[in-house]
C-alpha cells in the first residue's frame, strides 16, 4: 500500500494494484506505509474513479479506522444513548446544523435543556499512548473552535468531542507542533467553558465502537 495523494492510495489485492479512496483529509503518514494490511469497501457507484474506499489499517497488530465520516455517527449514538451525564435529558440529535456562518456536526435538544452544539473531530494519530489532533494543519477546525468559544454560553451548551479511532491511547493532547493555531483556539474554547471530551474506540477489521473516555491535556 502507498499514498498517491491526499485522498488516494494504491493497494494490492491478490497481487494486482488498485486505487482506493481515502475518506480522511489528514496526512496519515504512519498509516500509509507499504506492507500494512488494510480493509476496503467496494464502491457500488460505476461512475466513481476509485473501485474501493479504504476503511482501516492494521498497525502494530491493532486496527486503526481512517474513515473520518464515522465519528459523527458515533457521536450521535453516544448522545442518544446518553453515554455521558452531560447528554442526560437530550432526546434529539440533528447532524450538520448551521448557526450563523458556521455548520456544526451535532445539535442536541431536549425538554427544559439548553441546546447543545457539538463539534466532532476524528483522531487517528497516536504516539506512545498519546492521541494528538490534528495531524495536518486545519484552518476549518480552528475556526469551528473559535465559533464555539464565541457562542453565548447562557443560550447554548457547547462541546468539542475528539473521537480516537483506535484503542491504544491513554491521553489526548493537541498537536501543537503541527498546528499551533488550532492549539490556541482549543485553549480559548476551554477558557470560554466549552466542554472538551476525548474518547477512544475498539476497532476491528469491520467494526468500531466507543469504549471509554481518556484524559484531555492542553499542555
Amino acid at each position: 500500500m502507498g499514498k498517491v495523494n491526499r485522498f488516494l492510495a494504491r493497494v494490492a489485492i491478490d497481487g494486482r494494484e488498485h486505487n482506493a479512496h481515502i475518506p480522511n483529509s489528514g496526512r496519515l503518514a504512519e498509516l500509509m506505509a507499504p506492507g500494512l494490511e488494510v480493509t476496503l469497501e467496494p464502491s457500488t457507484n460505476p461512475l466513481r474513479k476509485t473501485a474501493y474506499t479504504l476503511k482501516s489499517v492494521r498497525l502494530g497488530g491493532k486496527w486503526v479506522c481512517v474513515d473520518s465520516t464515522i465519528p459523527n455517527a458515533l457521536a450521535q449514538k453516544m448522545a442518544m444513548d446518553q453515554a455521558f451525564l452531560l447528554f442526560a435529558g437530550y432526546d434529539s440529535a440533528r447532524r450538520e446544523v448551521t448557526i450563523g456562518a458556521h455548520r456544526f456536526d451535532l445539535r442536541l435538544d431536549g425538554p427544559g435543556k439548553r441546546p447543545m452544539i457539538v463539534e466532532v473531530k476524528s483522531v487517528t494519530l497516536v504516539r506512545e499512548g498519546v492521541a494528538m489532533f490534528p495531524d495536518a494543519p486545519t484552518i476549518r477546525g480552528a475556526s469551528h473552535l473559535r465559533a464555539l468559544a464565541a457562542m453565548d454560553g447562557s443560550e447554548y451548551e457547547r462541546m468539542a468531542l475528539f473521537i480516537i479511532q483506535r484503542s491504544d491511547a491513554r491521553i489526548f493532547r493537541p498537536n501543537i507542533a503541527t498546528d499551533p493555531a488550532f492549539f490556541q483556539a482549543l485553549q480559548a474554547a476551554a477558557q470560554s467553558q466549552v466542554c472538551l471530551i476525548a474518547v477512544k474506540c475498539r476497532v476491528e477489521s469491520s467494526k468500531i465502537a466507543v469504549t471509554e473516555p481518556v484524559t484531555v491535556e492542553l499542555e
